[in-house]
């Protein structure tokens, strides 16, 4: 009698229902799974195997915003430098470039790669290098790389070196501005004859107006009439006080003497005094001796009395009177007025004299300032002539000397794509196992294990109480396993379901 036991689901575990069925149901196509992976693994092995030996080359550009390493300009410093950043329309245009179809063509006809000169085997390798050659930007960065791979390492790096010329020509080609030399030199020439007439106008006309810088002459004329009129005004200022100050002295002088005592004494009559004491001696000395002889009733003795008495009078009178001394000289006061006075008279003559010459100077700055003020918008009008005419020649010269200097560049291949990676020959040839025949095989396994689940899912049969739950939608309770039993698993499989009615 066969045992039977009794297994009791628990469903703490139901988590892993999910991951438990994925598992048993792949465990049971092992077999389908095992001969697929085979395939594949076959397959994949013998792509390799087959696949041609190659070798690949490759290049790479750097573009930039100006031309690399040629920051030269016509002025005397540097020029402006310009920003590094690229932005990705300017890559995008370049790959448009280098990846142009008449380019190709080119490369095909220069390197050879068509079976012969017919326009459909040309096109045919046009379309199989569009294929074969890849051109792609560079992640964060300026610069664009080319690769190209051929069972001939020699002709991988012609390719790209074809490519890589051709690119370079048609890239100055396209970027250049033909005949921009010439056009700027035609301005140049232009405007500088320009120049030269509005100069030798302006000299004519300056010639016969005489003058050399109006803006300067309008200045110092108009400086010189300020200054002459105050001059003018001072000048006749002076004036009218030099004739008051006349007026004034002649007043003085008129109420002043041409000359003034400058000493004046009381002298006695000494002389007579000193006679008059000598002859009163005299006769009394006389009366003396005549007293000697006769008597002083005597006729004689009486005349010399009377004498005495007459002299002594003489003298009383002579006392009494005193001459005075006087001493005058010339007015000092009145000959300082006179010399003023003469002074003054002279200058008023002069100061007459100057306000009409500083009059008729400033008739002759306002005649000029006048004659400058109608001159000046034909003056400026020249000037601006001359500026104008000067501003477009030096700009067309500095263009032009830029044309010449873009041209010259041009010549010697110069420009903003720099080939900073040349192509070379590639001495190991390229291996076999990329990574794109990984990420294939990967999908392969990938797309085996859906196969082999789909296989699973759209059988008729149920191994496992999950499984049973979900096609009857009644939970399961309790298994019980058989053993020892004749029919083995393998025949088992072929049992289909009886229908559950819920």
């Amino acid at each position: 009698m066969s045992q039977r036991n009794l297994v009791v689901i628990d469903r703490q575990d139901g988590s892993n229902v999910l991951l438990k069925d994925l598992t048993d149901r792949l465990f049971r196509q092992k077999k389908l799974i095992l001969v697929l992976f085979f395939l594949l693994t076959l397959c994949t092995a013998s792509y390799l195997y087959l696949l041609p030996t190659s070798f690949q080359s490759e290049m790479a550009f750097l573009v930039n915003n100006i031309r690399a390493d040629a920051l030269v300009t016509p002025e005397s410093t540097n020029g402006q430098v310009a920003r590094n950043y690229v932005d990705e329309a300017v890559i995008a245009t370049e790959i448009q470039l280098l990846s142009s179809r008449e380019l190709f063509r080119n490369i095909v006809v220069k390197c050879n790669l068509a079976e012969n000169k017919a326009a459909t085997s040309i096109e045919k390798a046009v379309k199989d290098l569009q294929k074969e050659l890849k051109i792609s930007p560079v992640l964060k960065a300026n610069m664009i790389k080319a690769t190209y791979s051929s069972a001939n390492a020699e002709e991988a790096a012609a390719v790209l070196k074809t490519l890589a010329d051709g690119y370079l020509n048609e890239h100055l080609r396209v970027h250049s501005s033909a005949g921009a030399y010439e056009f700027f030199n035609q301005q140049a020439v232009l405007y500088e004859q320009r120049l030269k007439d509005a100069q030798a106008r302006l000299a004519a006309f300056q010639g016969e107006r005489n003058i050399v810088l109006l803006g300067q002459q309008k200045d110092l004329n108009l400086r010189k009439m300020v200054e002459q009129e105050a001059a003018l005004k001072d000048t006749q200022v002076t004036r009218l006080e030099n004739e008051q100050r006349i007026r004034t002295l002649r007043g003085q002088l008129a109420s002043m003497k041409p000359r003034i005592t400058t000493q004046a004494r009381k002298v006695p009559n000494q002389y007579s005094v000193e006679r008059m004491n000598t002859m009163l001696v005299e006769l009394q000395n006389r009366r003396t001796e005549l007293l000697t002889k006769f008597r002083p009733e005597d006729r004689m003795i009486k005349q010399i009395d009377q004498q005495i008495a007459d002299t002594k009078v003489a003298m009383e009178g002579a006392n009494s009177l005193s001459a005075t001394e006087e001493a005058t000289d010339v007015n000092p006061l009145r000959s300082s007025l006179e010399a003023e006075l003469a002074k003054n008279e002279s200058n008023s003559s002069g100061l007459r004299a100057r306000s009409a010459m500083l009059a008729k100077q400033l008739i002759d700055y306002q005649r000029s300032l006048g004659t400058l003020r109608q001159d000046t918008p034909e003056d400026d009008r020249l000037l601006r002539e001359i500026k104008e005419a000067e501003d477009n020649f030096f700009l067309y010269s500095k263009k032009r000397e830029e044309a010449r200097i873009a041209e010259a560049m041009d010549r010697q291949k110069i420009s903003n794509v720099v080939l900073v990676e040349p192509p070379l020959p590639s001495l190991l040839p390229k291996p076999k196992l990329t990574t794109s025949v990984i990420a294939g095989y990967l999908l392969g396994c990938t797309i085996i294990l859906g196969i082999a689940f789909c296989f699973s899912v759209t059988r008729n049969t149920v191994y496992t109480p999950w499984e049973l739950e979900a096609c009857t939608g009644w939970p399961v309770l309790a298994t019980v396993p058989y053993h020892g039993l004749s029919l083995s698993i393998r025949q088992l499989e072929g049992i289909p379901l009886p229908e559950l009615n819920p």
